[in-house]
């Protein structure tokens, strides 16, 4: 079975958060600026800024949470890695991805059930829906899900949990 569409959908997904990171760390850069020149020289503060920098910040972490999910950054614990052999690290990453996944599905669950229900609260300066800071988390784990998906599946599980020069380093030294 041929998984290059999910490797396609992996790399297109993943450029679209590196972009979304990158526009939103300047946006907010840009308004925290802007916020300060507006307080402190012109006397006029712009009330909105606040707000709207943490919403930002809010689909900033999570978006980044299914980038570093995508590039296998998390927090892992390589000296398994080092005396496991290959089987173990096979049964290790199923146990990890299986936990893992289900995990962000909940987290996706309780953020669409969060999301909906703070659809008619609106925020106190801008006057917009909450549900738009509230849907960070099940975007963000559901965007997680596809990456890991596309990691055990393209690259087996004994690969998922640990990026490919460190595996490769462990078996020389097995």
């Amino acid at each position: 079975m041929s998984l290059a569409w999910l490797r396609r959908l992996d790399d297109l997904l993943g450029g679209a958060e590196d972009l979304f990171l990158a526009a939103t760390h300047g946006v907010i850069a840009a308004l925290v600026i802007a916020a300060v020149f507006f307080r402190y020289v012109l006397s006029d503060p712009l009330i909105w800024t606040e707000e709207f920098i943490v919403i930002v910040f809010t689909w900033m972490l999570f978006i980044g949470l299914s980038s570093a999910f995508r590039q296998r950054m998390h927090i892992r614990i390589d000296a398994l890695l080092i005396v496991l052999p290959r089987r173990g690290r096979t049964v290790l990453g199923v146990i990890a991805v299986a936990v893992t996944a289900a995990t962000l599905v909940a987290l996706v669950w309780f953020g669409t059930e969060q999301a909906l229900i703070m659809l008619g609260t609106e925020t106190p300066m801008m006057r917009i829906s909450a549900a738009w800071a509230v849907s960070a988390l099940p975007v963000g784990a559901a965007l997680s899900c596809i990456h890991i998906l596309r990691h055990a599946l393209c690259d087996g599980m004994a690969e998922t949990l640990w990026p490919q020069d460190l595996v490769g380093a462990a078996e020389g030294e097995v």
